[in-house]
């Protein structure tokens, strides 16, 4: 994948803006089977991970990373 995931241990949630995290990060979720389209979503974190559960009733998180380049790569090479 080129770059490395990230531990959220290593995230702190932004002060400024709630949506955010710091350092800013995108996730690789996994979708529950049985949903329509793609099974692994990405997205920034945490707001695509709350529009997924929302959407899906759960998402599962794979992978953080900090560039959303890497997020896209991972989650294209799943589905």
């Amino acid at each position: 994948m080129g770059d490395q995931s990230i531990s959220p241990d290593r995230t702190r949630p932004d002060p400024d803006n709630s949506n955010w995290t710091i350092p800013r990060t995108y996730g690789v979720w996994e979708l529950k089977p049985g949903s329509d389209g793609a099974r692994y979503r990405y997205g920034n974190n945490p707001v695509r991970c709350v529009e997924l559960a929302r959407d899906y009733g759960s998402a599962t998180l794979i992978a953080l990373y900090t560039t959303r380049l890497a997020a896209k790569s991972h989650a294209d090479a799943l589905n």
